[in-house]
Formats: C-alpha cells, sequence, structure tokens
C-alpha cells in the first residue's frame, strides 16, 4: 500500500506490522533449523479479532457452515480491504463459541472473505498457541 492508503484507515499499520509478522513466521526458513520460527510459536497464524466503531466484537456467518465467528487470519491487505481466513473457535466442550474467555482452541477454515476496513475500528491478538493446542481432560477423582 502506498501513503495515500495509509491515511486512509488507521489499522494500515497495524495490519501491515500483523501480515510481515505472520509472513515471517510462514516464510523464514534456515539450511539447519528448517521452519524454526513457525515451530517455535506453534503455528503458522497469528489470530485476532476485529472491534467495530461501536465498540463490538466484528462477527460474520462463515457461508459453508452457517456458524459465526469472531476470529481471523489477515491473507491480504487491498486497499481499505482485507482478505481473512475464518477462524473456527472451540470451548471445552468441542462446541463452537464466540466468546473469548470460552475458547480453548482455534482451527483455520477453508472459507476466506474480503472484509471492508470501514467500520473497524481496533484489532486484538490472541495466543498463536491456540492454534496449536491439545486438551486433555483428566479425571477429578
Amino acid at each position: 500500500m502506498n501513503n495515500e492508503n495509509q491515511k486512509q484507515h488507521p489499522l494500515y499499520g497495524a495490519l501491515n506490522d500483523l501480515k510481515q509478522l505472520q509472513d515471517l513466521l510462514t516464510n523464514s526458513w534456515s539450511k539447519y533449523y528448517g521452519h524454526f520460527f513457525e515451530k517455535l510459536v506453534g503455528s503458522d497464524t497469528i489470530p485476532f479479532c476485529f472491534t467495530t466503531k461501536e465498540c463490538k466484537l466484528y462477527t460474520v456467518v462463515n457461508p459453508k457452515t452457517h456458524t459465526a465467528t469472531s476470529f481471523f487470519r489477515l491473507e491480504a491487505i487491498e486497499k481499505s480491504r482485507v482478505k481473512l481466513t475464518l477462524l473456527r473457535a472451540v470451548d471445552i466442550e468441542e462446541q463452537n463459541t464466540n466468546v473469548i474467555k470460552d475458547v480453548i482452541r482455534l482451527e483455520k477454515t477453508e472459507t476466506q472473505m474480503t472484509v471492508d476496513l470501514g467500520s473497524m475500528l481496533a484489532i486484538q491478538l490472541l495466543e498463536p498457541a491456540l492454534l496449536s493446542k491439545n486438551t486433555y481432560i483428566e479425571s477429578k477423582w
């Protein structure tokens, strides 16, 4: 993006940094250590959510599964729009959830969409480890 687009939306800088960091995870490779950064973090994705200008969590419905999600992976920045992969949020009972405090794992979906940044106010990064988490429930006794 050029400077004109950067002035167009205040989130450009944060989204651009996020994309660069995520690309570093995905594309960095060493002859001796392979994809070390991706292994270190445990994922090739830095998940995030948007806050709208109404101070609400931005939520979309996955058209393939008809489930709502507020969690995304940034794929590309295109002028005042972003291309996202939708992430499925799972709670302790393996049910879909959209409540951040209940999320124990995020799963990438095949669904991508383009979102206009016009109604977005902020982004909140989430732990990349949520994409590689294994949950074990042991009996209390």
